[in-house]
């Protein structure tokens, strides 16, 4: 947990919240001979109580009225479903891949689905029922090197539909155009959430706020929303502890390649970037490549904007750690 971003009265003086870094295991007792040293850490019981008393935020998928946006894609998929078509949702951690497919399969009541999370069962062992839609999740977590094998089986089980979910690992695995094991699936990449869907996802006056620490992620606006009702304005510092954990998952996944080279160049623009622009000045190669990559994991966002293709790193929650380390 970082240091908690307000200062805590102590009679005539006030310690600032650098002070409170509970990152370290010392903290030293005040020389002020006016403060004893039995208010302090009454004080600094009172600031721990403080952080502990919110309850945890904890994420579920969003189907129904709390589905936001997207609609078009939805719409798109349940048809694909319907006709028995094999589809991989591809997205970064908690991107809205599981609330996306659930929505798209609401409307296909009349078929059968089967839905195994590879998240909580790494090595998923089960019955493929004839004439079934077979929903994968979390496919990435699938142990070892057991992910094609598994797609090459379900492949051949006479499904009415395959849909798998996951991320970088799937993406890879996938290609461009599907593997021998899985040759006809058609790859779905998600993106943040534009600029309209996160207003209506928080449903107040704080978007721009908001948007600028966690650049449209689903994830991290819910988080902050979640905090901000329990701290106001002190929802950054009191949902550190959420939100920190979940950009450093990020910066790891990033990596230390290309797409960590595009990424630091956009967040020290600080704006968007044309892409023809981005790669002259970073030397990346296959800017398309990279930029599809950085924008389907939700760290960067791609839109035209006035009739220009643009890249803009807007996460200020990872652009700082980021920066950082």
């Amino acid at each position: 947990m970082g240091p908690f971003a307000r200062a805590i009265d102590l009679g005539e003086r006030k310690i600032p919240s650098s002070a409170f870094d509970f990152r370290t295991t010392l903290v030293e007792p005040l020389s002020d001979a006016r403060t004893p040293l039995a208010d302090f850490f009454s004080i600094l019981v009172d600031v721990v109580q403080w952080a502990m008393s919110i309850p945890p935020f904890i994420p579920c998928p969003a189907t129904g009225d709390a589905f936001i946006g997207r609609h078009g894609l939805v719409k798109n998929l349940r048809g694909r479903i319907a006709r028995g078509e094999s589809l991989a949702v591809i997205g970064g951690p908690k991107l809205g891949k599981t609330s996306l497919v659930r929505t798209a399969l609401e409307g296909l009541s009349d078929r059968t689905v089967v839905e195994v999370d590879c998240g909580t069962d790494p090595s998923p062992r089960f019955d493929v029922l004839p004439g079934s839609i077979m929903v994968l999740d979390n496919l990435d977590d699938v142990a070892g090197q057991a992910m094609a094998p598994l797609l090459a089986r379900l492949s051949a089980a006479g499904t009415a539909g395959l849909v798998v979910t996951g991320g970088r690992r799937l993406r890879t695995l996938l290609g461009h155009a599907g593997t021998e094991a899985c040759p006809n699936v058609r790859l779905f990449p998600l993106s943040v959430l534009l600029d309209g869907e996160t207003r209506q996802l928080i449903g107040r006056d704080t978007s721009p706020h908001l948007a600028a620490w966690t650049g449209n992620h689903p994830y991290l606006t819910k988080l902050l929303l979640h905090y901000q009702d329990h701290r106001g304005d002190d929802a950054v510092a009191a949902g550190r502890c959420q939100w920190e954990p979940f950009v450093q998952r990020l910066a790891a996944e990033i990596g230390e390649g290309p797409e960590r080279r595009l990424l630091c160049y956009l967040i020290e623009r600080g704006e968007p970037v044309n892409p023809t622009k981005a790669q002259s000045d970073t030397g990346v190669q296959d800017i398309k490549a990279v930029a599809d990559t950085l924008t389907y994991m939700g760290v960067i966002s791609r839109w035209i904007r006035n009739e220009e293709a643009t890249l803009f790193a807007g996460c200020r929650l990872l652009n700082n750690y980021i920066t950082a380390v």
